[in-house]
C-alpha cells in the first residue's frame, strides 16, 4: 500500500467543523450585542460559513498521505509544500478516534505521538481514513502477523469488547457527574466570562428581579438556588455522559487499551513502559460513599484541552469503590503489585507552620472593612476556605515506601485526598529545601520531580522532620 492518496471525503466535515469552532467567538459577540438576526448579522455569518468551507475545501485537496513498509508519509500544501516522514520505530502511540456519523462508513481518525513530539498535541494527524488504513499500519509496526489477527485487532472500533477487564457501568457514569465538584468553578469561570459581553441593560434587569425576589423572601432565594443545581448537575450529568459513555480499559501483553465516548469515540493505546506515576483521588463527597478515580501519569500522550493548552487528565479508573480498587489495579498492572499504603502522618502537630501566611488575611479584611464590607466578607471567606484546607493538609500529608523500588505519596489538593504511587527510576531529581528559621527545628521540605509530556510534575511534602527528609533521599539514592 504505497501510493500517494488522499483522506476520505469526509474529512471536509472534520475541517469545517475546526474552522467554524475558530469563529465561535465573533458569533458569541453579534448574539450578545443583538446583531445576530440583523442584515449585517446574517451577512457576517454567511461569511463565516462561506470562509469556513473554502478552508476546509482548500485542506482537503492540498493534503495526502503514503503508506510504505517503512514509515508514514504526509504531504501538505500546494505553493508551499510540506512533506512529514514519520518512521514505524519513533512512533509511541496512535491514538483511534470513530464520531458516530463515521461508523457507518468505517472510517476513523488517527492520531499518531512520536517521543519527539509535543506532550499536547499530536505530531501528525489522520483527520479521515479508512480503518484498512489503521490495520496496515499495524501490520507494518508490529511485522508480518497473520492477517487475520489484524482484521479481528482493527473491528475494535466496531464492536464491543466482551473481556474488558474494567467496564464503567451507566449508573457509574451518574454518580461520577454527581460528585464531580469540577463543574461548578467550571460554570462559574463561563459565567464570569460571557459577563464582560452582555449588555449593561440585561445585568440591570437580571439584578432588579433578584432584589424583587429577595424582598419575597427566603423561600423565592431557595427555589432558585435549588433550581441552579439541578441545572449545574444536569450539564454535568451530561458531560460526563457523553465523554465516559460505555468506557472500557483493557490489558494486552505490555499494553492497556482505554475506550470511551458517545458521539466521538476515542480509543488510546498505552504501552506499559510509558506510565511515569499513577494517581488516586478523592474528593470529600466521593470519601464518604466510598469511591475513588485513578488517573494516569504519562511521559507523552496526554491531551490538551481545546486551545489552553492544559493537559487533560487521562483516568485509567474514572470511578470505582473502595473495596474494589486494589484488586482491579493489580489485574491491570500486575508488574506494580499494588496494595493498600499504610501512610506515615507528617506533618501533624505542626499547623502554625501551614496557618502563619494565611493569616494575614485578618489585618486585610479588616482595611478592607473601612472601605467595603462585601470585599472584607469576601477576604474572610478566601481565608477561611484556605485555613480549612491547610489543615486537612497538615493532618494527611504523608508517604509510605512500599517497596525498594516504589513509594506512595499523599497530599490534600484543594480538600481532595491524592496518593501518588511511582517507581523510584521514574524519578528524575529529588530536592530538599529549609529555611533560617527551619533549620534549627530540624523541619524542612521536599519536592520529587516525575517526567509528564515535556513537563515535570511536583510531588513535595511540606514541613516535614529531618529525619524524614533524610529517609526518602536515601530512597531516592537506592541507599539503605
Amino acid at each position: 500500500m504505497s501510493e500517494r492518496k488522499r483522506f476520505h471525503p469526509l474529512a471536509v466535515f472534520i475541517y469545517l467543523f475546526k474552522g467554524l469552532k475558530s469563529w465561535s467567538f465573533a458569533v458569541l459577540l453579534l448574539v450578545f450585542n443583538g446583531e445576530l438576526m440583523t442584515l449585517f448579522g446574517l451577512i457576517a455569518l454567511s461569511a463565516i460559513v462561506l470562509l469556513s468551507l473554502i478552508q476546509a475545501l482548500w485542506k482537503y485537496f492540498s493534503q495526502t498521505y503514503q503508506i510504505s513498509s517503512e514509515k508514514i508519509i504526509l504531504y501538505r500544501g500546494v505553493f508551499r509544500k510540506r512533506e512529514t516522514d514519520i518512521p514505524y520505530e519513533r512512533i509511541q502511540t496512535i491514538k483511534q478516534r470513530q464520531w458516530f456519523f463515521f461508523k457507518p462508513f468505517g472510517v476513523i481518525q488517527l492520531l499518531i505521538e512520536t517521543a519527539g513530539g509535543e506532550s499536547t498535541q499530536a505530531e501528525a494527524s489522520m483527520p479521515a481514513v479508512n480503518i484498512e488504513v489503521w490495520e496496515w499500519i499495524e501490520k507494518y509496526r508490529q511485522g508480518d502477523q497473520p492477517e487475520s489477527e489484524i482484521h479481528s485487532a482493527g473491528l475494535e472500533m466496531q464492536k464491543e469488547s466482551s473481556s474488558a477487564d474494567y467496564t464503567v457501568t451507566n449508573s457509574q457514569i451518574v454518580l461520577f457527574a454527581l460528585t464531580d465538584l469540577s463543574i461548578m468553578a467550571t460554570l462559574i469561570a463561563v459565567i464570569i466570562f460571557i459577563s464582560e459581553f452582555i449588555p449593561e441593560n440585561w445585568i440591570t434587569t437580571t439584578t432588579s428581579m433578584a432584589e424583587s425576589l429577595l424582598r419575597a423572601g427566603w423561600l423565592a432565594s431557595l427555589s432558585i438556588l435549588f433550581v441552579s443545581l439541578v441545572f449545574v448537575m444536569l450539564l454535568s450529568l451530561l458531560r460526563t455522559f457523553i465523554q465516559y459513555y460505555n468506557f472500557q480499559v483493557n490489558r494486552t501483553n505490555q499494553t492497556l487499551t482505554i475506550e470511551s465516548g458517545l458521539f466521538e469515540r476515542k480509543i488510546q493505546k498505552i504501552p506499559v513502559e510509558k506510565i511515569q506515576g499513577l494517581k488516586i483521588r478523592q474528593q470529600p463527597v466521593r470519601k464518604l460513599l466510598g469511591i475513588s478515580t485513578v488517573e494516569l501519569l504519562l511521559a507523552g500522550g496526554q491531551e490538551a484541552e481545546g486551545e489552553s493548552g492544559i493537559v487533560k487528565k487521562l483516568y485509567i479508573l474514572p470511578i470505582i469503590s473502595d473495596h474494589q480498587l486494589y484488586e482491579t489495579l493489580s489485574e491491570l498492572l500486575p508488574e506494580w503489585n499494588f496494595t493498600r499504603p499504610e501512610i506515615k502522618f507528617v506533618s501533624r502537630k505542626k499547623l502554625w507552620y501551614f496557618w502563619k501566611w494565611k493569616l494575614l488575611f485578618i489585618p486585610i479584611a479588616a482595611g478592607l472593612a473601612f472601605l467595603n464590607y462585601w470585599l472584607a466578607l469576601a477576604a474572610v471567606a478566601v481565608m477561611f476556605i484556605l485555613l480549612l484546607n491547610s489543615w486537612l493538609e497538615e493532618q494527611h500529608q504523608g508517604y509510605q515506601i512500599q517497596t525498594a523500588h516504589r513509594i506512595c505519596i499523599q497530599n490534600i489538593e484543594w480538600f481532595s485526598k491524592v496518593q501518588t504511587f511511582v517507581e523510584r527510576q521514574k524519578v528524575q531529581s529529588f530536592s530538599e529545601q529549609t529555611t533560617r528559621w527551619l533549620f534549627p527545628k530540624q523541619i524542612g521540605h521536599i519536592n520529587l520531580f516525575i517526567k509528564t509530556g515535556d513537563a515535570l510534575e511536583v510531588i513535595g511534602l511540606n514541613f516535614i522532620d529531618e529525619i524524614d527528609v533524610q529517609k526518602l533521599k536515601r530512597f531516592y539514592r537506592n541507599k539503605d
